[in-house]
C-alpha cells in the first residue's frame, strides 16, 4: 500500500462494497486502521496487512490516488473549463449524430473541419478529437469524460533541491513543540546551514530557499499532527469541541455553575483612594437561562468563604442587594439549584462545601480536570465581562503588546471598588440580562420568567440559609465557653448549656470575615445559639484572614524581643546559674531541694504567651542565701 496515501483523512473506496462502499481514515496505528463511513459515520476496523491484501488484489482504491477529477460537477468548473468543455462535446456530439463510431482522419476529417467552421475556430487534429470521444465513452458517454485535466498538468516532483528540503523537512520538526518557536527562527536556522553547507563546499553551494517556500514546506502534513504538536492535545481537542460542553437543560435550576476569576481592572479604596489592586469574582450562573444567579466581589482569595457568600447572594431574592447598592433595576433570578457543578479547586474538594451541598439539597458534581468546556456558560460569561464591561473602563489590564508603550493599569485607575460594583450590577441586570442569545433569539430575562411560569422557585428564608452557608467546626465546650481563633466566646446563656450538658464537644458556625461572634448549636432544642467574643470590640468586623495577619504580625514582634542581645546573656546567664546550682548537689549523699532551679526552668507553669511591653519591667528574683552553712558530712564542694 502506498504510504503516503495511508494518512488520516483520506478516502478509501471499496470495490465490492463491503464494509461499505467509502470509508475516510479516522485513525492509522502500527497494526489496525479505523475507517469511517462516509455514508452514516459508522465506525470499522481493519488490519493494516489485510487492508494491504485487498489494495494488491485490486479491491480498493484511493480516491486520491486514483479520481483525478473525483465527484466534480459541471458547475464546480471555472467558467473557462466549463467553456472548454462544451467546445470538446460539440465535436463528439456532431460524430454521434453521423454515426461515426471509429474516429480515422477519413471518417471524421470533414465532420470536425465543419464543426470548427461552424464555431469559427481553427479545426483541431483528428487524433485529438479520437482522444476525446474515446474519454466520453470510457466516462458512460458523460459529459465529466470531457473535463480538462489542467490539474494534474507539470512535474509532481520538488523543484527544490532535495538536501535542501532535508534540511527544511529537520528544522520543521522544532517549530511543532509546545515551546512555539516561530517561523522566522525556522527560516534563519535553514538559511544558517545551507550557509554552512556552501561554506564547506564552494563548488557544490546550494541555493537558499525564500521564507514562504520554507514556510510552504514546514505547514505540510495532517492538521492536527500539527496542532497537537504546537498547541497539545487538550487544546486541539476543545478546539473540535468547538467549546460546546455537548449539555442540554429543560428549565433553570436544572444545572447550575460556579466559578472564580481575578478580575482584569485595578479599583481604589472607597475613601482613601489608595490603590487596591484587581478584586477577585466568584460567580454562579444557571444553564438553561444564562442568566447570572449570583456572585461575590472581593479580594478575598478563591476560598470557601467566597464560594459560600457568593452562594448567599444567588440563592436568595435580589431586592434588598440591589436597594442598598442603589440600583433602581430588577433582578429575577433566585433559588437553590439540582445540581451545582464546580471544578476542582481546593475550596470545592473540603467537606465543609461538600457539607453545605448536602444540606441544602443540591447535588454536587466536579468537572473533568482541564475540560473548561463542562462549564461553558461560565467561562462565556467571563468572556463576555473582559470584552463588555472591562474593556473600556479605566485601570483595564492589557495583555502584554496589547498595550501602549508605558501603560501602566495601576497608574490609570480611577474607580473606587464601591463605584466598579455599582457599574458591574447595572450592567449586569440592565444589559447583559436582557441581550438575546444568539441561537435562542430570547434573552436570559425572558428564558428565566418562561421557564418560572412552568417551574416555580420557592423563596428562600435568609435566617435558615445563613447558618448553612456559614463555615463550620466543632470544639469542646467547657466552664470558660468555647476557645476558637485563639480568643474565648461565652455567654450566660452558654453558662446554661454547660450547667445542662457539661464539657461536650458542639458544633460552631462561623462567617470567615466576620469573627466576633459564633453560633453554637443546641442538640436537644435544635437550635444554633448566637455568642459574642470575649474581645467583641476587638473582633466584631474582622476576617479570620486579617486575625491571622494579626497573630502572625504579633508572633514576628515576640521573636524580635526574644532574640534581643541583652535577653540572649541573661538567659545565658541563668542558665549558668542552673547548671551551679545542680553541681552543688552532685557529690552529696543526701540531696536538698533546688527550687530557685526549678524556678528559673518554670517546671509546673503552663507556658502561656502573651504579647506585652516589657521595656519598663524588672524581674525580681529571690535567691536562697548561698552563705548558709551546710552540713557536707566530709565532703568538699571544691
Amino acid at each position: 500500500m502506498l504510504v503516503e496515501l495511508c494518512v488520516e483523512g483520506a478516502i478509501v473506496e471499496f470495490i465490492n462494497g463491503q464494509p461499505c462502499d467509502r470509508a475516510i481514515v479516522r485513525q492509522v496505528g502500527k497494526n489496525e486502521m479505523v475507517l469511517a463511513n462516509i455514508a452514516n459515520g459508522a465506525t470499522s476496523k481493519l488490519h493494516r496487512d489485510g487492508l494491504n491484501s485487498i489494495y494488491e488484489s485490486g479491491g480498493l482504491k484511493f480516491l486520491a490516488e486514483s479520481r483525478d477529477l473525483g465527484d466534480l460537477k459541471f458547475f464546480d468548473l471555472t467558467e473557462r473549463e466549463q467553456r472548454e468543455t462544451n467546445r470538446k462535446y460539440q465535436y463528439v456530439k456532431w460524430l454521434q449524430e453521423k454515426g461515426v463510431s471509429k474516429i480515422t482522419e477519413k471518417s471524421a476529417g470533414s465532420i470536425i473541419r465543419e464543426v470548427a467552421q461552424e464555431l469559427g475556430e481553427q479545426a483541431p487534429h483528428w487524433q485529438s478529437v479520437r482522444g476525446w470521444h474515446k474519454n466520453f465513452i470510457d466516462a458512460g458517454r458523460k459529459m465529466r469524460g470531457l473535463y480538462p485535466k489542467h490539474r494534474n498538468k507539470g512535474s509532481r516532483e520538488p523543484k527544490i533541491d532535495a538536501r535542501v528540503l532535508a534540511i527544511i523537512r529537520k528544522e520543521a520538526k522544532r517549530y511543532f513543540k509546545l515551546s512555539q518557536p516561530t517561523m522566522a527562527s525556522i527560516v534563519r536556522n535553514v538559511e544558517d546551514k545551507i550557509t554552512a553547507h556552501n561554506i564547506d563546499n564552494p563548488d557544490d553551494t546550494l541555493k537558499i530557499p525564500t521564507y514562504l517556500t520554507v514556510q510552504n514546506r514546514v505547514m505540510e502534513g495532517l492538521y492536527q499532527n500539527k496542532q497537537k504538536a504546537r498547541q497539545g492535545t487538550r487544546a486541539f481537542l476543545a478546539e473540535l469541541a468547538n467549546a460546546k460542553s455537548g449539555i442540554e437543560t429543560i428549565r433553570i435550576l436544572e444545572r447550575v455553575e460556579i466559578d472564580h476569576t481575578l478580575l482584569d481592572i485595578h479599583v481604589l479604596h472607597d475613601d482613601h483612594k489608595t490603590l487596591l489592586g484587581r478584586p477577585n469574582i466568584t460567580v454562579l450562573i444557571d444553564h438553561y437561562s444564562h442568566m447570572v444567579l449570583g456572585f461575590q466581589l472581593s479580594f478575598e482569595k478563591p476560598s470557601f468563604a467566597s464560594v459560600c457568600m457568593a452562594c448567599m447572594n444567588a440563592f436568595l431574592p435580589k431586592e434588598s442587594f440591589l436597594k442598598n447598592l442603589g440600583c433602581d433595576s430588577s433582578w429575577s433570578a433566585h433559588g437553590i439549584p439540582v445540581l451545582l457543578v464546580t471544578d476542582n479547586a481546593n475550596e470545592f474538594w473540603g467537606n465543609s462545601f461538600i457539607a453545605v451541598a448536602d444540606e441544602i439539597g443540591s447535588i454536587f458534581q466536579y468537572c473533568p480536570i482541564r475540560k473548561g468546556n463542562y462549564k461553558s456558560r461560565i467561562e462565556r460569561f467571563f468572556g463576555i465581562v473582559n470584552s463588555l464591561v472591562l474593556d473600556d473602563l479605566p485601570g483595564v489590564v492589557r495583555k502584554p503588546g496589547k498595550s501602549g508603550e508605558g501603560y501602566d493599569a495601576r497608574q490609570e485607575a480611577k474607580m473606587t471598588f464601591s463605584e466598579f460594583k455599582y457599574y458591574f450590577v447595572t450592567w449586569l441586570t440592565e444589559i447583559y440580562n436582557n441581550l438575546p442569545i444568539e441561537e435562542l433569539d430570547m434573552t436570559p430575562n425572558e428564558l428565566w420568567k418562561a421557564s418560572e411560569e412552568d417551574f416555580p422557585v420557592p423563596l428562600e428564608d435568609e435566617m435558615e440559609l445563613t447558618p448553612i452557608l456559614m463555615a463550620t467546626d466543632t470544639r469542646e465546650l467547657s466552664k470558660g465557653g468555647v476557645r476558637i481563633f485563639g480568643m474565648d466566646y461565652n455567654s450566660s446563656i452558654l453558662k446554661d448549656l454547660y450547667r445542662r450538658d457539661g464539657p461536650v464537644t458542639v458544633t460552631i458556625k462561623y462567617s470567615p470575615f466576620d469573627i466576633g461572634y459564633i453560633l453554637i448549636l443546641d442538640v436537644i432544642n435544635k437550635v444554633y445559639l448566637k455568642v459574642d467574643c470575649d474581645d467583641y470590640a476587638y473582633a466584631s468586623g474582622l476576617s479570620v484572614f486579617e486575625h491571622n495577619k494579626i497573630k502572625e504580625e504579633a508572633r514576628r514582634i515576640r521573636k524580635s524581643k526574644l532574640e534581643n542581645l541583652d535577653l540572649k546573656r541573661a538567659k545565658v546567664k541563668l542558665s549558668k546559674e542552673r547548671d551551679e546550682l545542680h553541681s552543688r548537689n552532685s557529690r552529696r549523699k543526701t540531696q536538698v531541694t533546688t527550687s530557685n532551679a526549678a524556678r528559673s526552668e518554670k517546671v509546673g507553669i503552663s507556658d502561656v504567651k502573651l504579647i506585652v511591653d516589657n521595656s519598663k519591667r524588672v524581674i525580681q528574683m529571690e535567691h536562697d542565701s548561698e552563705e548558709k552553712e551546710l552540713n557536707l558530712d566530709g565532703w568538699s564542694v571544691d
